[in-house]
């Protein structure tokens, strides 16, 4: 593999799919995670680049922004313009999410539910505000889906261990890289003409639950 660069971004051999040329250079943004948005049971860094999930709860103030049900974190960063770009490890957790949320978004309550009381079904709805992508590797034949209102699998082949996420807020644009070759990013999936409302959206990260050690692996910030 590549060693990582820290150059401009994106390189010339990306590639990308859907309408228009490749995006003009974005650097890569330096995020941090802001614990006092974190659900009580996640352990984020020192350094604020690495979250995951503890197990216990921790007795944490309460707020209205913070996630009480979805084990995710945000970002202390938000864009409400122009075009960005990061990088998170995902490595080989068997399960993760990640990607953006509006700011008008409800962080109460769960992220991502099924329509039916069948445990196994893939009749899913996501909260309004959210453009995710995730992994389980319990979805044998559909581990990989895209979550906005209407979540859909969607495939990938490569398996990759590191994803770029670039936005672009002015064209309502998310994509999802695999950034495993730096030098050589390959699109995995968009979202185009999403509808941030004027509001700042933050990178949001949800490593999932540790289930009993099996995915106690961290989402690393690059």
């Amino acid at each position: 593999m590549t060693a990582p660069s820290h150059e401009m971004w994106p390189r010339s051999k990306a590639t990308k799919t859907g309408p228009g040329d490749l995006p003009a250079p974005v650097k890569k943004e330096d995020l941090t995670l802001d614990p006092d948005m974190a659900h009580p049971q996640l352990e984020i860094s020192k350094d604020g680049k690495e979250v995951r999930c503890g197990s216990f709860t921790k007795n944490v103030s309460s707020s209205p922004r913070r996630f009480d049900t979805a084990n995710c974190v945000v970002a202390h960063q938000s864009f409400s313009a122009g075009q960005h770009y990061w990088e998170v490890s995902v490595g080989r957790k068997p399960r993760w999410n990640l990607g953006v949320v509006s700011d008008r978004a409800e962080r109460r309550g769960r992220l991502i539910q099924t329509k039916s009381w069948l445990p196994w079904s893939d009749d899913l709805f996501c909260t309004e505000g959210y453009w995710l992508i995730g992994y389980n590797k319990q979805k044998a034949g559909k581990p990989y889906w895209a979550f906005d209102t209407n979540p859909m699998p969607f495939d990938c082949s490569s398996h990759p261990e590191t994803i770029g996420v670039y936005l672009d807020y002015t064209d309502g644009e998310v994509t999802f890289y695999n950034a495993d070759d730096p030098g050589n990013l390959t699109p995995l999936y968009s979202f185009y003409n999403a509808d941030f409302r004027s509001a700042p959206v933050y990178p949001v990260f949800d490593p999932c639950w540790h289930d009993n050690g099996g995915n106690e692996q961290p989402l690393k910030i690059m």
